[in-house]
């Protein structure tokens, strides 16, 4: 994969990325948005989309210290690129280009063809938590930190304390604050060399610019739609005639890398500057600004002052900077994808600790998000 440099900007126009270049994906993009449009008005189920309806209530503090702000969604799909060699799958065992993920797919129908799985789906809404990922190479999980809100230790709700704690997936769950489920990506290219896999430019998570029951929605709800995550944790490969129970038991060996795809970096509303401010953090739209996610220490007590991002409060005990792909950054590769079968954890979240999702208030909205994975062919360059 050849790195960017400023004597080769005119060429990474044309650099390819799944067979495609980066200006073909954008019209590619812009035409999907088109499709989606017109499939909205006829009623369909649009391909690649999440629709999420959201109720929210005000509170004084980031997002994930309150239990109030919850995400209700209603479809998720996820595609590979065509024509690749590069296939998904749910349980491991049935292949195609794209899934469909619900409660259904997720929970309920991998009973019994994928019964050790531990997906989590936010039957009740998503509500904000915050991760670093995977504590380290070999941690076949997120560590994800929730709250139960603030505690107040005076009757005039000052000096305000939070407690987090570490979430277990030791089970699968319908009801949890965030979304958690296993792919299997099989790559037939039958070579030794491995493909590069990437987020395809196609992907992004964006508010509706025209939702269905034609309420205007306000720039509140922009902190929720820009603090969204989409987190990734590759485990390892075995060969594609491999059994399932072999399939579905991959781990990571030491090997596992995270992830963390940060879609609206750098977009930040006029609200979302203000309350910003109101706590020392400058924050300028169009620039991203770094989020600190809780890294360590369940069932510590902690000052909500020094829970935020960028504050000089912060406490560095408990966060450490949160690194992201941030949006537009895809020509990098995610990561190695061999020919065989390889395992990867997927997770969608409301980052709490990112700065946008600061006091948010909203009656509800409709996002529109885009997961799309393509590969190049590395592994056919010698055969």
């Amino acid at each position: 994969m050849p790195k960017k440099s400023s004597g080769k900007t005119t060429k990474m126009k044309d650099r390819l990325i799944g067979g495609h270049s980066i200006v073909a994906s954008r019209e590619r993009r812009r035409k999907r948005m088109a499709e989606i449009k017109r499939e909205k008005r006829n009623n369909v189920l649009t391909a690649f989309v999440i629709f999420f309806f959201a109720v929210l209530l005000i509170f004084s503090t980031y997002a994930w210290l309150s239990t109030a702000l919850n995400v209700h969604i209603n479809t998720f799909k996820m595609q590979v690129s065509k024509n690749s060699g590069l296939t998904i799958s749910l349980d491991g065992i049935n292949f195609g280009s794209y899934v469909e993920i619900s409660a259904d797919t997720l929970i309920h129908e991998l009973e019994g063809v994928y019964p050790s799985n531990t997906n989590q789906w936010a039957g009740s809404g998503l509500i904000p938590v915050s991760t670093m990922g995977a504590r380290n190479n070999n941690t076949p999980r997120f560590d994800i930190y929730i709250s139960g809100g603030v505690r107040y230790r005076s009757r005039n709700k000052t000096n305000g304390f939070v407690t987090v704690e570490l979430y277990d997936e030791k089970e699968a769950s319908e009801y949890n604050r965030y979304i958690a489920f296993d792919i299997f990506l099989k790559n037939d290219s039958g070579s030794p060399i491995s493909d590069n896999l990437y987020m395809d430019e196609t992907s992004f998570i964006e508010l509706d610019p025209e939702p269905e029951d034609g309420e205007e929605v306000g720039e509140e709800m922009d902190g929720l739609v820009n603090s969204l995550r989409v987190g990734f944790l590759k485990m390892g490969t075995v060969p594609k005639k491999s059994p399932a129970n072999i399939v579905q038991g991959i781990t990571c060996n030491n090997d596992c890398k995270t992830i963390i795809y940060e879609p609206n970096s750098t977009k930040h509303s006029a609200l979302s500057i203000e309350r910003a401010a109101n706590f020392g953090v400058d924050l300028v739209d169009g620039e991203p600004y770094p989020t600190f996610a809780w890294k360590d220490g369940s069932g510590q007590t902690v000052y909500i002052k020094n829970t935020i991002s960028g504050s000089p409060l912060l406490d560095p005990k408990y966060f450490a900077l949160q690194n992201t792909i941030k949006e537009s950054d895809f020509t990098s590769p995610l990561f190695k994808i061999p020919d065989g079968i390889t395992k990867v954890r997927v997770y969608l979240w409301v980052e709490g600790q990112d700065i946008d999702s600061l006091e948010t208030n909203s009656t509800g909205a409709e996002l529109i998000v885009s997961i799309d994975l393509s590969k190049d062919n590395s592994g056919y360059a010698d055969n």
